[in-house]
């Protein structure tokens, strides 16, 4: 099975969910997804209280939260059997 295909476990979802409040994060999780050829490392989708949302990169591996960018008109993210065009 491809590894981007394959859907984030729960335990996986604690686990990621864990990394970001240790680095101090808050807000709500919205979607998970693989990073394409790893399973340990996903992308997450977050929003704040204001409902800004934007797309982190966290690695299981390597204990890490990274900012990617905020989602908006010219940044948005696509979910698993999403078309891009699609509204």
């Amino acid at each position: 099975m491809n590894l981007a295909t394959k859907e984030v476990t729960q335990v996986e979802m604690m686990k990621i969910i864990a990394l970001f409040r240790k680095e101090g994060f808050k807000g709500e999780y919205e979607d998970f997804q693989r990073v394409s050829g790893t399973d340990r490392e996903f992308f997450v989708v977050m929003a704040n209280e204001q409902g800004v949302k934007a797309l982190f990169r966290a690695s299981l591996m390597l204990n890490a939260v990274q900012f990617q960018y905020v989602l908006d008109d010219k940044h948005t993210f696509v979910q698993e059997g999403q078309d891009a065009d699609a509204s």
